[in-house]
């Protein structure tokens, strides 16, 4: 039976589903667009990690061998003055490339891929001493390596962060996932923290793939900063991945 309101309801609802239809599209796109926005930010740590040390790292390791030899050298023709200025070389050259072995393991740390994010972050914390708690009540999602890298780099600054305005005082860290990577560290000194560059950096970079950053430090403390991280993982990808819970 045909009823007069029924093709004036079908034209009305049209529109509204090609509404529907378009915010969905936009949705999308705008998700496909964040994701490659912090995939791009892995690829590029992925370069340089390979590049400092495949690169700069292996002429590192060169120059200090060859002062190694001068100073061997040296020694044969008493040459003090000679030797003492090889060995003060050898020991800055040394200490350079303990920087830079440094900076490469900060760029990407084996440990994030070999175990994930929970060891990796509990390696940060005991770097800073037993003070430094963390915990993961229940185990991670399977996480895309730009989601990996920005809880560590978040994980790693916001340390720094209560190190450098409490030192020594008791920190605790909590790591939980819904809809976001969710990250928590939380100070128990005398408050007042500010953004400085780091996490000013970090919360820019959040916020170029919908990723907040929030600080709140009261005076007397405590100082809270807090990362929520989206997933950008399409749904129906897999699953639950080896990481326990602590």
């Amino acid at each position: 039976m045909w009823f007069p309101w029924s093709r004036r309801f079908d034209g009305a609802s049209a529109p509204a589903r090609a509404r529907e239809q378009a915010a969905a599209a936009r949705i999308r796109e705008l998700t496909a667009s964040r994701r490659a926005v912090a995939d791009a930010y892995e690829v590029e740590r992925q370069r340089i990690e390979a590049d400092l040390h495949d690169g700069a790292q292996q002429y590192f390791v060169a120059a200090a061998m060859k002062i190694g030899e001068a100073r061997l050298d040296a020694l044969e023709v008493t040459n003090s003055q000679l030797s003492d200025t090889l060995a003060e070389a050898h020991e800055l050259l040394s200490e350079g490339l303990r920087v830079l072995r440094h900076t490469v393991h900060g760029i990407h740390p084996q440990v994030l891929t070999d175990r994930g994010l929970f060891a990796a972050v509990e390696d940060i914390a005991a770097s800073y001493g037993p003070h430094v708690v963390v915990r993961c009540p229940h185990s991670l999602p399977e996480l895309s390596p730009s989601v990996l890298a920005s809880g560590y780099f978040f994980a790693s600054e916001a340390l720094t962060n209560a190190a450098k305005h409490a030192p020594g005082a008791p920190v605790s860290v909590l790591l939980t996932c819904d809809a976001t990577l969710n990250i928590s560290v939380v100070d128990q000194g005398p408050g007042g923290a500010y953004f400085g560059s780091g996490l000013e950096n970090m919360r820019q970079r959040l916020a170029a793939f919908d990723g907040q950053l929030d600080l709140r430090s009261p005076a007397g403390g405590p100082t809270t900063v807090t990362a929520r991280i989206p997933m950008l993982l399409d749904r129906g990808q897999p699953g639950i991945s080896s990481e326990g819970s602590h």
